[in-house]
Order: structure tokens, then C-alpha cells, then sequence
């Protein structure tokens, strides 16, 4: 009797603990599920800021539109200069030539240029430190700024110096130590980096963007002379797009590359692109400074390293002195913009980093992901 009854307990123990373990557990509704519509109140309270126009969008990884607004006269066609947003456009195009094995990140640019960079605070800087402003050179140059001359003529002169109309002009400047040894963000030495994608394809900058990416992500609309027409293409700061033009990108990133079932980019690629490419090398200069919430960000190429999760990189930006916000969100499998052109202390520091703008809207996407 001792014996049946312990073999009716065991069978009792066995059958609650099956029973506990076929209880279905919580499941987080998909994002498509999810109400996103607290974020019109934080659009329509910064609108002023905004200059009264602007627009807001929410995807997820397989393009659906979780929140998409726009504010003011803005719409599908308004089409926005977005300043430093163009370094991201800029170097997946880059990366592009490099899948094709026309360039390398680990080339000098005095491979491409042996005689305008034969100096020898500039000869071996790699491709890889241009795109990622390791490279130290200059924020700004005469030689990125004029346009009445041509992109090569431009890098040229950013190398040794030269004439720019009757003018001589010196050669662009390296004030932070070379050679990936500290952060210097600006727009000199990714004009250099397109520069050597013209040199290696025999094509101008427009032509060589519309080829890799435009026609690949659907963005018939971007280019490179939204602040004027120009062959002096502002590689990092010359771009203009409309709103869902750039989320296209952004998929493309989102997705290891892949977009409207081509890939665009090898996995390889976007694996450099969102990785942190500084090193820990010291900071010395950076627009987001007196910001604490973004002043320390690391740089992969082309757009800011904003996040870690568990020390990986997971969530990425490429913000413009305009206001224009990408982002790329890996661990929450989603993508925005806020499409704005007004200036970055509107979106980013007005009233206070804590309480501004894109700080809201991202804290507010995150808290409604995030929740169960």
C-alpha cells in the first residue's frame, strides 16, 4: 500500500509539472499590434520648433508601416535637404564599390592619389579612417565649400593644395593626430573617399549613387545638389530625399543588405558599416558636444553608434544639422525618421537633451516596443 500511494504522488508531481510546463507563456503582441499613436501629441506640441512642417515614420524590418504622419504642408513629396543624413547614403555607396573589389578599407589613399598625398602626415591614411573621421583631417575645407570646381579637383586640393578660381588656396588642414588615432567628425575626409569612388569607376559621383544605391532602394528622387548644382558633390553634407525614399535605406540596412529581394550590399558589408570603427580612440571632436546624452557616441561608417546590448552595437543614427533623424533599431527590428529641416538643437537640446524632441520620440517608441 506504502508503495502505491509514493507511486501516485510521483505520478501527481509528474503530471503538474508537464502541466506547468504546456501553460502557454506571455507573448508579446507583434509590433503591428502595438498603439503608437502617443507620438502625435509629441509631434504636434514640437511642431513650432519644427518650423511647423514635418513628418514621422515607423516601419518594421519587413517594411510595415507602424506610425507614419506628416505635419504642416508636408507629404509623400516634399523633399528635404538633410546635410550630414547624406554620410550614411554616402558611404553605402562606398561600400558598394568595395563589394565589387574596386577599393578595399584597408587602402591608402595615396594608392589612388600617389601624388597629392605623398606628404607624410596624410600618405597612409586608409579608406577605412575617411569614413570613419579617424583619419585627422579638418572638419571643413575651402576645397569642400566652393562650387567652381570639380570633385577630383577638390580632393586634389585637399591633398596638396591648388588654385580655386584665381586664388591659392593651401591644403586642407589635419589639426587631430592621423592615421586612426583620434575622432575628428566632418566633411573633409569623406569627400575624399568620393573622390576615389570616382577615380576607381571612371564615373562622377551622381552617376555612381543612382547605379549602387538609388536604383537598387527605390529613391528616384535623392541626390546630391540639394544646397545647388554642383559637380563638387557634398559627399557628406550635400544630400536631399523624401521621407520614404531614405526608409528604403534604411530596410536595406535593417535587412543585412537586402532589399526588395536583391542584394544591395553583402552582409560583410553592412557588418562594417554598423560596427563601432573608432577603437576607443579619444574623442576630439564632435557636433553632439555639451549633449550628455549623445556626446560620447561611438562612429562606425557613416552613421553614429547609439546603442550597445550586452556591449554589441544595436541601434544606429545619422542625424544632419538640419534635423533630420534616421534611425536603425536592430534589437527592436524597426526603422524611423523624423523628417524635419530645421536645425539639430530643435530636435536634439530644445528645451533640454531630456526633454527634446527626438529624445521623446525615442524613449516613447522604445517604452511601447518594450512593454509585454
Amino acid at each position: 500500500m506504502k508503495v502505491i500511494r509514493i507511486v501516485a504522488l510521483a505520478t501527481l508531481i509528474l503530471i503538474a509539472a508537464c502541466s506547468k510546463q504546456d501553460d502557454p507563456q506571455p507573448v508579446a503582441p507583434p509590433l503591428t499590434e502595438k498603439d503608437f499613436s502617443a507620438l502625435t501629441s509629441i509631434m504636434q506640441n514640437s511642431l513650432s520648433g519644427f518650423g511647423g512642417n514635418a513628418g514621422l515614420l515607423l516601419m518594421d524590418k519587413d517594411g510595415k508601416v507602424l506610425y507614419k504622419q506628416y505635419f504642416g504642408s508636408y507629404s509623400d513629396n516634399s523633399f528635404i535637404a538633410i546635410a550630414s543624413g547624406s554620410k550614411l547614403p554616402s558611404m553605402v555607396t562606398v561600400m558598394a564599390l568595395a563589394d565589387k573589389g574596386l577599393m578595399s578599407l584597408n587602402d591608402k589613399v595615396s594608392s589612388f592619389y600617389p601624388i597629392e598625398f605623398s606628404a607624410n602626415d596624410r600618405k597612409d591614411v586608409t579608406l577605412r579612417q575617411l569614413m570613419s573621421h579617424t583619419a585627422g583631417f579638418a572638419g571643413g575645407s575651402q576645397w569642400i565649400s566652393t562650387d567652381i570646381i570639380n570633385l577630383q579637383e577638390a580632393v586634389r586640393g585637399i591633398g596638396q593644395g591648388g588654385i580655386i578660381g584665381t586664388n591659392n588656396v593651401a591644403k586642407a588642414s589635419m589639426p587631430y593626430v592621423p592615421n586612426g588615432s583620434q575622432f575628428g567628425y566632418g566633411g573633409v575626409s569623406m569627400h575624399v573617399a568620393g573622390g576615389i569612388a570616382e577615380k576607381v569607376t571612371g564615373k562622377t559621383w551622381d552617376i555612381i549613387f543612382k547605379e549602387q544605391v538609388a536604383d537598387k532602394c527605390l529613391m528616384p528622387n535623392t541626390n546630391y545638389v540639394a544646397l545647388g548644382n554642383t559637380t563638387n558633390y557634398r559627399i557628406a553634407g550635400g544630400a536631399g530625399t523624401r521621407m520614404m525614399e531614405f526608409a528604403n535605406l534604411l530596410l536595406m540596412l535593417l535587412n543585412e543588405g537586402k532589399f526588395n529581394g536583391a542584394q544591395v550590399l553583402s552582409k560583410n558589408a553592412v557588418d562594417e558599416i554598423l560596427k563601432d570603427q573608432t577603437n576607443g580612440v579619444p574623442i576630439v571632436f564632435t557636433p553632439y558636444e555639451g549633449d550628455p546624452l549623445r556626446q560620447n557616441f561611438r562612429y562606425g561608417l557613416g552613421c553614429w553608434v547609439e546603442e550597445l546590448t550586452n556591449g554589441v552595437p544595436t541601434a544606429f543614427g545619422s542625424q544632419g544639422a538640419f534635423g533630420f533623424s534616421p534611425w536603425i533599431d536592430k534589437k527592436r527590428n524597426v526603422i524611423g525618421i523624423l523628417f524635419v529641416q530645421r536645425n539639430l538643437g530643435a530636435v536634439n537640446t530644445q528645451p533640454t537633451p531630456e526633454t527634446a524632441p527626438y529624445t521623446l520620440i525615442r524613449r516613447k517608441i522604445n517604452e511601447i516596443i518594450d512593454a509585454p
